[in-house]
């Protein structure tokens, strides 16, 4: 008989909906909970889609996913809400397999999406039908597991012998969020009271809680096997570009993307062809439209699926992090960095948070000036020696061993 602690369930909270992975739009939410998913001692994970705090986002979250959403065994239905445990094809369009999965339409009821609009009316309500559907499930020994720091009042709604807060980025400095950042900055002081265990993916998002010494850096991952079985790309956009190619792979947002840089970048190398894979926030496109599409060398190839960016992180001859220098930039640990080094391809970036650790096998550069140098050198000493110290590193940066480093946590607190 196994001990009472040997298997957990998960109420995930997620700052995403799951048809947005579905869609190609990854983020670390979505690499933990697959990866969790993978691990034996994970018996169940129920995936709250993205809590809507506005009645624009809820009508809208409302077509997306509670109308449509994810195909499979509808456990429970009604106003404003779904519940839905996931068959194979379903998990398998964000690029990730089960473990053991048979045929397509098969469900292993390991996977369950709630989604729900409620919360945009009434937060009670929408704790008093989770619950009730919780119910059903018969969960045990409940980890409460949260990206979402807009609500706290899931702390002790679900039944939790173990509230975990995974800390990404610093909401408070994202111009998503400049109406509710009081909202926001109350909040963070209840996760610091409520949340058993708060993890960061950089050192000084502790700060946030008034907790330098109380939170688990754990940063991003990679899966280097994707990155690299990708086949290569034949006939495609990106393969009748003229080389070389200095790439980027990833949103394409006002708080991040330094439009300014690439500018500069383009214009002092015209021969080279500038490469931006993922969607342009709309907030952005009236900038990027009058500083960059007009110039020859630059293309925008619009957002690829998660099982495509690796076939085109493939063509870059260097890839970049042109990320702006502010104060959202300094607590984001970038994905896309592990995933370049697990590529062995050249990066040059420009400072920020968990990049000095990779210092000798990243290119650093604050100005333009010495980013376009940096980019020249990159294209010089792209031997197949560094090549390998990139992989290599990478290689000891994966999502299992994070997940194994946060679920020993867990474990050692529920056994406390």
């Amino acid at each position: 008989m196994p001990a009472p602690n040997s298997t957990i369930d998960i109420v995930m909270f997620n700052m995403s909906s799951y048809t947005d992975w579905q869609h190609g739009i990854a983020n670390r939410n979505m690499h933990i909970l697959h990866t969790l998913l993978a691990d034996s001692r994970v018996r169940k994970i129920v995936a709250i889609d993205y809590l809507p705090f506005t009645y624009k986002r809820a009508v809208r979250q409302w077509f997306q996913n509670v109308l449509s959403g994810p195909a499979g065994q509808v456990l429970g239905r009604g106003w404003g809400y779904k519940l839905t445990a996931l068959n194979n094809y379903e998990i398998e369009k964000t690029g990730y397999v089960m473990p053991g999965a048979g045929g397509p339409d098969e469900i292993k009821h390991k996977l369950l999406v709630y989604s729900s609009v409620q919360s945009a009316w009434s937060e009670t309500a929408f704790y008093r039908r989770l619950n009730q559907e919780l119910k059903r499930l018969n969960l045990k020994n409940i980890v409460l597991w949260s990206y979402l720091p807009t609500f706290v009042g899931y702390f002790g709604s679900v039944g939790e012998q173990v509230a975990v807060f995974d800390a990404v980025d610093n909401w408070l400095e994202h111009s998503s969020y400049t109406k509710v950042k009081e909202r926001i900055k109350v909040n963070y002081q209840t996760i610091r009271t409520k949340a058993d265990l708060i993890f960061t993916t950089a050192a000084d998002l502790a700060k946030l809680f008034n907790l330098p010494e109380g939170c688990i850096f754990v940063p991003n991952g990679v899966d280097f096997e994707r990155i690299n079985q990708a086949p290569r790309l034949t006939g495609r956009d990106i393969a009748q570009l003229p080389r070389p190619i200095i790439g980027y792979i990833g949103t394409i947002q006002e708080d991040r993307v330094d439009v300014e840089l690439i500018r500069y970048l383009a214009q002092a190398n015209p021969q080279k062809s500038f490469v931006l894979i993922g969607g342009v926030w709309p907030g952005l496109r009236k900038k990027i439209k009058e500083r960059l599409q007009s110039l020859p060398n630059v293309h925008f190839l619009g957002r690829k699926s998660f099982r495509e960016t690796p076939q085109y992180l493939r063509e870059f001859d260097v890839a970049i992090i042109p990320h702006l220098q502010n104060e959202f930039n300094r607590h984001t640990n970038p994905m896309k960095l592990y995933e370049y080094l697990a590529a062995g391809k050249p990066v040059v970036a420009t400072p920020g948070a968990g990049l000095d650790e990779f210092k000798d096998l990243v290119y650093l550069a604050a100005k333009p000036e010495d980013f376009n140098q940096a980019l020249i050198q990159a294209l010089q000493e792209n031997g197949n020696e560094l090549k390998e110290r990139r992989m290599v590193a990478a290689a000891h940066e994966s999502w299992t061993e994070r997940v194994n480093v946060m679920l020993d946590k867990i474990f050692a607190k529920l056994d406390s």
